[in-house]
């Protein structure tokens, strides 16, 4: 099976039935779907509207829908999709069983023309949207959600001060700072008063864009910003091979 295939699976197998409410509701309320299972398979789209009754401007809407909150793969796996552009917008709805029993279908569907048609959100591809049992809802960036759960899974995962080996993979001469990325593809970001190599140091200055130097680092946290920091960054020096000749006297 390939990732794509076990993404798919994970994303749309335990809320199958949500989604078909939800599909079934927009149906009733005048709207054409694709519910193509290639849109599901491959594009991670529960379902795409296509039009709306009484509505001639143009409509490309996909979406999906879980009923689980702040699930990081989940939202990973839909930014990436999104960034595909097979639909023009696309909404991840946030919306459980208990929502759905207290009129939650209405405003899902009403978040959704929302999202179509409010001018402010007329420049946003993918957006999130997470319903409540009150029926109150609200959208959220699914950019910055992502950015934020993958924190607080490092923060999980590492421990302040932790070792790790990376390479410097971009160094901003003029500005002092850069970026290390680990064998995971995780990006740290440093600053040349966090590196503690004097060597390093002496290096950083005449940096070349393109140069890989590997290093080992200590996690710092992530202070709230995009990337988390490395400290007490030092150069991993490659081994040279010797021929250990013997001296003839």
């Amino acid at each position: 099976m390939s990732m794509s295939e076990n993404i798919s699976n994970k994303l749309h197998s335990p809320d199958t039935e949500l989604s078909r409410r939800l599909l079934e509701y927009f149906e009733r309320a005048g709207a054409m779907i694709d519910s193509n299972p290639r849109f599901r398979d491959e594009y991670l789209l529960d379902f795409t509207v296509t039009a709306l009754e009484d509505v001639h401007a143009h409509v490309n809407l996909g979406i999906h829908v879980t009923s689980e909150t702040d699930d990081l793969d989940r939202q990973q796996a839909f930014l990436q999709a999104s960034n595909r552009g097979i639909v023009l917008k696309s909404l991840y709805i946030e919306i459980d069983e208990e929502t759905v029993e207290s009129g939650g279908l209405l405003v899902a569907f009403g978040t959704c023309l929302s999202f179509l048609f409010d001018r402010r959100y007329s420049h946003i591809k993918a957006m999130g949207v997470r319903m409540h049992p009150d029926c109150s809802f609200n959208f959220f960036d699914i950019e910055e959600s992502v950015d934020r759960l993958e924190r607080m899974s490092l923060d999980e995962e590492l421990s302040v001060g932790e070792d790790i080996d990376g390479r410097i993979i971009a160094y901003f001469t003029d500005k002092g700072f850069g970026f290390i990325q680990t064998d995971e593809e995780r990006k740290f970001f440093f600053h040349i008063a966090n590196v503690v190599d004097d060597e390093l140091r002496t290096r950083l200055p005449a940096y070349v864009p393109g140069e890989i130097i590997p290093v080992e680092f200590q996690y710092g946290g992530h202070d709230g910003k995009k990337y988390p920091k490395a400290i007490n960054v030092t150069v991993i020096e490659d081994d040279d091979d010797y021929d250990d000749d013997d001296d003839d006297y």
